[in-house]
């Protein structure tokens, strides 16, 4: 039994299982071949004849989790002995398991935002050589998150694909998924470790800081959707160009409102804002031209109706934190609603795109 997927994937549990139509498991475990699961029926020979099931569990060479089932008749039909997992649209991922994605993936983009868009206003726009205690509290409650998130994403992806077990958990840790979740978790424990030295830190030790967000952004990229036709690693940067882009303007928002005396910062502020947010809408274009098909996949497509809401998500924080800010008003509510469109990106990244 041979199934090809659309790029390379790693098996979960057995991979591949096909029962006969008495019900029996009649295949071992699949073997991965580039693009292909392979699981052997050469032992079990001569089949049965009538309608075998056909279920598979894979993990994507992009860290994403996807199953379903079919089925095929030898000889003749005959009934199905029980429901296969229903292919659709979410990759048939279990509803529990696509919960769990999302939040983790929001947990990591708010932590991502706190700790390296915090650490960016303080080293480009703040000349003191102390960070002030509430800045250096976002960043370490960014770093927080960024530590949660991981078993919570290891969870909802072994969820995803129906089993929660020991040996479910370590196949998970086995796949690309695994060794994009070890590397996130070793930067958030290295720039754990180097805060401490920030207070005195200046020059190539604050840049060197931020280099490991930029790691952090890089090694997210590993992890976001292939797009079909384009090189992985301009996937990959564009990916990381993105997520980087929204940590400076939602990171930047939440560290200048929870300053007392922000005045002196509001005009700087703008101006990275406003390229920070340049960059955004530009990469955020580019994906969204390279996985939707046309723009009725906006309202037709789980990925798409996201998309498009979190699009108005967008304008209307960027235009409540504007007026807010020149207002003089507090600034939370406008940050509040953007910690709301890492949510929906949350989701976003969970969902398959139409393309």
């Amino acid at each position: 039994m041979r199934i090809t997927f659309s790029e390379p994937v790693t098996g979960f549990g057995r991979g591949i299982d096909v029962y006969a139509p008495s019900g029996k498991r009649v295949s071992g475990t699949a073997a991965a071949q580039g693009d292909s699961l392979v699981a052997g029926l050469g032992e079990f020979q001569p089949l049965e004849e009538g309608t075998y099931r056909v279920e598979w569990r894979v993990v994507a060479r992009d860290t994403h989790p996807s199953r379903g089932s079919y089925t095929f008749s030898v000889g003749h039909p005959s009934p199905v002995t029980a429901d296969g997992l229903q292919g659709n649209e979410l990759g048939a991922v279990a509803p529990l398991g696509l919960f769990l994605q999302a939040l983790a993936r929001w947990l990591h983009f708010l932590g991502f935002a706190l700790a390296f868009g915090v650490l960016a206003f303080r080293v480009l726009l703040l000349p003191a050589p102390d960070a002030p205690s509430r800045l250096r509290r976002l960043w370490y409650a960014g770093l927080v998150l960024l530590v949660v998130a991981e078993p919570l994403a290891l969870t909802g992806q072994a969820a995803s694909l129906g089993s929660l077990d020991a040996q479910s958990l370590a196949d998970v840790l086995g796949s690309a998924f695994g060794r994009v979740l070890a590397l996130r978790l070793g930067v958030a424990l290295l720039l754990w470790g180097a805060l401490g030295a920030l207070p005195q830190a200046r020059g190539r030790g604050a840049w060197t800081l931020l280099g490991l967000g930029v790691a952090l952004a890089l090694v997210d990229g590993f992890g976001g959707h292939t797009i079909k036709g384009v090189p992985d690693l301009v996937a990959y940067l564009l990916t990381a160009v993105h997520e980087g882009a929204m940590s400076v303007w939602v990171g930047g928002l939440a560290a200048l409102v929870s300053l007392p005396e922000r005045g002196p910062l509001l005009r700087p502020f703008g101006r990275l804002a406003v390229a920070s947010v340049a960059v955004l809408i530009a990469s955020g274009a580019l994906l969204a031209l390279f996985h939707l098909r046309s723009p009725a996949d906006l309202a037709f497509t789980a990925y798409g109706f996201t998309l498009g809401v979190k699009l108005l998500a967008v304008a209307a924080a960027l235009g409540g934190a504007w007026l807010g800010l020149r207002a003089r008003r507090s600034g939370w509510p406008e940050a509040a609603a953007l910690a709301g469109v890492l949510a929906l990106a949350g989701l976003l990244a969970s969902l398959p795109p139409p393309r």
